[in-house]
């Protein structure tokens, strides 16, 4: 799972999600959305993580964050075991 730290820089940086608008060219309720740290991580694109980066002088890293996700991993290891009883 891929967490999405932007809300916890904004707050560091002191900048509103208006503001993050203004210095990355994202529209206004892209920012709120993308700042909004209850809203699910979803997709974007490269082009929005450079601008992010850039205006917010970060590394891609401080504002992802992979975690494993446990369930994910044991249907990972269920289904590779289904997998060498078959073999």
């Amino acid at each position: 799972m891929i967490r999405f730290h932007l809300a916890a820089v904004l707050k560091r940086k002191g900048w509103t999600p208006y503001r993050l608008s203004r210095e990355t060219g994202l529209t206004v309720p892209t920012a709120y959305r993308l700042a909004d740290p209850d809203i699910a991580f979803g997709r974007f694109t490269a082009d929005t993580l450079d601008r992010l980066c850039i205006a917010l002088s970060v590394q891609p890293g401080e504002l992802l964050e992979w975690v494993p996700d446990q369930s994910a991993r044991v249907a990972r290891a269920r289904r590779a075991k289904k997998t060498a009883t078959r073999a």
